[in-house]
């Protein structure tokens, strides 16, 4: 009885134990980024003792010779940013291997203020993957909520991480928002004025009321005339994204629609004077003074907490929902890519008379003529190019379609595509061959590829051509956008060194690609 009595006091306190040491470690979080310490090549190579809150690495890479490098880094233990901090992730097509993470606010913001702390061009982030160091950057500049991880080389290894980071940030999220609960309302000029003399109805306009600005609960209530329908609302929105240089305010990018009722609302509004409303669920949040003309771009005060507003975002930014396996499949079909007659032009401007009439020109050689809208600025050109009828690529050459926000559709191409492309061009004598993009039978894109030759001594020595691993479709409004920023920044990198002053003082050239805010924040808030 004494030894039954001994063994049980023992059990007593020994299971308890056990079961502590058996008990599983903290889990690695998939992603985090953590800060090298300054002195962490120094430190290794002197001996020296791990430093209080450090913990050390291993990180192996290979650098651009394909030798093998081996590193010992002391990362902080405390990471800047983990998963849980991650807003969305996706595989860009064009660069395999890459893995595009934006952040949620409270992420961008604590990845802001660590860069903000660094020494630029010195110091260094590490990003573990799994718990092992993926790479580890000297940073350049400061940091936000986007970032890219390289190197994951793996088999579907950046695909499947990215599966696994929204799969994660989508858990416990709810849709606490739509993207019609944000909305843009004109406030009458003379609301105030209106309010104090008594007045209750007022034609083409409706009174609301918002808390006053008062810290007491019985705070004195503001009284707005706003028009009776919103200029706008987040239906509206292509994207919209916490603004980190302004707490509490939206960067949001409206479709052509939203732009130019935008555009007419401003018309009849005084700049430092008029002002509007920023309405959420029927609440007015803010009442902004307006300052200048609408762009696609635009900075609204939502002042809220940062999960509300990083809830909003997602309203907006998941509007348009991925394509589905079967639209996948159907995108697929629908895409193929034609060569293009070397003389195309020439052909162009030959038949001109006759395309003009709804003509189509077949030519012997098997071309045959098809209508595109070719961009250009300030507007489209109609025009014609001459394709062969066999494509070069189709549906069994496409890895997988997904289409963007802003309503994008993107494929990736299979290496074999690639090859195609290849054997064509090592066939065609002129060394550049031009190749059409067709999608739902609509020509979308005429570009060129083309070999690069390294000349010494007038000998080519390398020949190299850049791999073709991704297509876009754009819509018409993305593709005019884009080639709009394109010339800017031509005309920017070819003006601006030359003559600064006039880059800068020529009015199409220096608002060809700006950015401005229609709706300016509130004077009290000191600009970045």
């Amino acid at each position: 009885m004494s030894q039954l009595l001994c063994l049980l006091f023992i059990s007593a306190f020994w299971l308890p134990l056990s079961t502590r040491a058996e008990a599983a470690p903290p889990a690695v979080p998939s992603i985090a980024v953590r800060m090298v310490h300054p002195d962490s090549l120094e430190l290794d190579r002197k001996g020296k003792p791990v430093p209080e809150g450090y913990t050390p690495y291993v990180y192996e890479f290979r650098d651009r010779h394909g030798k093998m490098h081996r590193e010992r880094l002391f990362l902080k233990d405390e990471p800047v940013i983990t998963e849980t901090e991650v807003e969305r992730a996706g595989v860009d097509p064009g660069t395999p291997g890459h893995l595009n993470i934006t952040l949620n606010t409270p992420g961008g913001r604590a990845m802001k203020t660590a860069t903000s702390a660094m020494r630029l061009g010195h110091d260094r982030l590490a990003v573990v993957v799994q718990g092992k160091v993926n790479s580890a950057p000297v940073v350049q500049a400061i940091l936000s909520n986007t970032f890219v991880i390289s190197g994951l080389d793996k088999a579907n290894e950046a695909e499947n991480l990215a599966e696994l980071l929204n799969r994660r940030a989508a858990a416990g999220k709810v849709a606490s928002f739509t993207p019609r609960d944000l909305a843009l309302y004109a406030v009458h000029p003379d609301s105030d004025r209106l309010v104090k003399e008594g007045t209750l109805s007022v034609p083409g306009y409706r009174l609301w009321s918002r808390p006053g600005a008062g810290e007491r609960k019985n705070a004195e209530k503001e009284y707005l005339f706003l028009g009776n329908a919103p200029i706008v609302t987040g239906d509206y929105a292509r994207s919209a994204r916490p603004n980190l240089d302004y707490p509490g305010h939206l960067d949001i990018v409206w479709n052509e629609e939203a732009y130019r009722n935008l555009e007419q609302a401003c018309a009849a509004l005084r700049p430092g004077k008029d002002r509007m409303a920023v309405v959420l669920r029927g609440a007015i949040l803010s009442t902004p003074v307006f300052h200048k003309m609408p762009s696609h771009a635009t900075l609204i005060p939502v002042p809220d907490d940062d999960r509300r507003l990083d809830d909003l975002c997602t309203a907006i930014n998941t509007q348009i929902p991925p394509l589905t396996e079967q639209q996948q499949r159907k995108a697929k079909e629908e895409l193929a890519v034609y060569p293009v007659h070397p003389r195309s032009a020439e052909l162009e401007q030959r038949f001109l008379p006759e395309l003009r009439q709804g003509k189509t020109i077949h030519l012997k050689s098997g071309f045959r003529s098809v209508p595109y809208t070719r961009p250009d600025f300030p507007e489209p050109v109609p025009s014609w190019a001459f394709i062969r009828t066999e494509s070069l690529i189709g549906p069994e050459d496409v890895r997988h379609a997904a289409r963007e926000q802003d309503g994008t559709i993107g494929y990736s191409l299979l290496p074999q595509a690639w090859k195609k492309l290849r054997s064509f061009m090592d066939g065609s004598p002129e060394g550049t061959v031009a190749v059409a993009i067709v999608f739902q039978g609509k020509v979308y894109q005429l570009f060129k590829i083309r070999d690069s030759l390294l000349q010494m001594w007038g000998i080519p020595v390398i020949t190299a051509i850049q791999p073709i691993s991704a297509i876009y479709i754009l819509t018409p409004e993305e593709e005019r956008r884009m080639h709009r920023e394109f010339l800017y920044y031509v005309f920017r990198d070819m003006l601006f060194p030359v003559s600064p002053w006039f880059f800068k003082n020529c009015v199409p050239f220096r608002t060809l690609g700006e950015r401005k805010p229609f709706l300016m924040i509130d004077s009290g808030l000191e600009r970045p």
